[in-house]
């Protein structure tokens, strides 16, 4: 179900153990062949597939397009708040839906600039408010909790994982939104810096933390001449697989009461 489609006394009387889902995207560069849209079209697709599978078993909100991008703002077109302000939006919409009476709270994150200031405000909110510690708040971004669903030997792959405006997410957007790809002014570029510290098969074993415009010219990374319609077909319907199996689970997690200190 959609929770904007709902009228409040619907709201009121809706099973307060269903999961609320809030898909997370962002307006910003992705390379001189995809949209501004990326991230939020990926969500959103990935939101609407789950809904229609899911039904009335869970509630899902429409997509937050606005997110934390203050890395690519050197390109033109990206529109960002700074992780403060984006934490204090995250804070105020699970207050919002824990205030409605609900006790589950999925945030599916499109946009990996939201991970870190996502994860601040509830682990704020967590300690600072009761009702938000006695409720289930999860965090995961759709190739986090959809990793199995992207192994690359599954999709044809050329590339060993996802990155920014890619091959993984030029493939997604030609199966959602061929007619806004631009192929023909795709770049592939390795990382500019070779590390196997930051590149290993299973992800970064650190992070580091720089603009975009230090990373890439044209603002991807990767082999997105690579991706297509077929391959993100595949991945979109895997990853929505995933989710509506997490969400399905997530319904059934039992209520944890406080049992310490003792």
């Amino acid at each position: 179900m959609w929770w904007h489609e709902q009228s409040w006394p619907r709201i009121e009387s809706i099973d307060k153990s269903l999961p609320v889902v809030v898909p997370l995207g962002s307006i910003e560069q992705h390379g001189r062949h995809l949209p501004l849209s990326v991230d939020t079209a990926q969500v959103t697709a990935i939101a609407e597939r789950a809904e229609k599978q899911l039904g009335d078993a869970a509630l899902v909100l429409p997509t937050l397009w606005l997110g934390c991008s203050e890395h690519h703002k050197d390109f033109p077109g990206t529109i960002s708040v700074k992780p403060s302000l984006y934490s204090e939006n995250i804070k105020a919409i699970t207050r919002s839906v824990l205030g409605a009476g609900f006790r589950k709270v999925f945030f599916l994150n499109g946009h990996g600039g939201n991970e870190t200031p996502g994860a601040q405000a509830l682990t704020e909110l967590v300690g600072d408010d009761d009702a938000a510690d006695a409720a289930y708040l999860v965090f995961s971004s759709w190739w986090q909790v959809g990793r199995d669903a992207l192994d690359p030997q599954r999709h044809g792959m050329t590339t060993p994982a996802i990155n920014h405006a890619c091959e993984y997410e030029t493939s997604m957007m030609l199966t959602l939104r061929a007619d806004l790809v631009d192929l023909a002014s795709a770049a592939d570029q390795s990382p500019v810096l070779n590390s196997p510290w930051l590149q290993s098969p299973g992800g970064a074993k650190v992070r580091q933390f720089r603009r975009f415009h230090r990373l890439t010219a044209g603002g991807s990374i990767g082999r997105p001449s690579a991706g297509t319609a077929e391959k993100g077909a595949a991945m979109l319907d895997a990853v929505t697989a995933d989710v509506v199996a997490f969400i399905r689970e997530f319904a059934q997690w039992p209520e944890l009461p406080a049992i310490g200190p003792n």
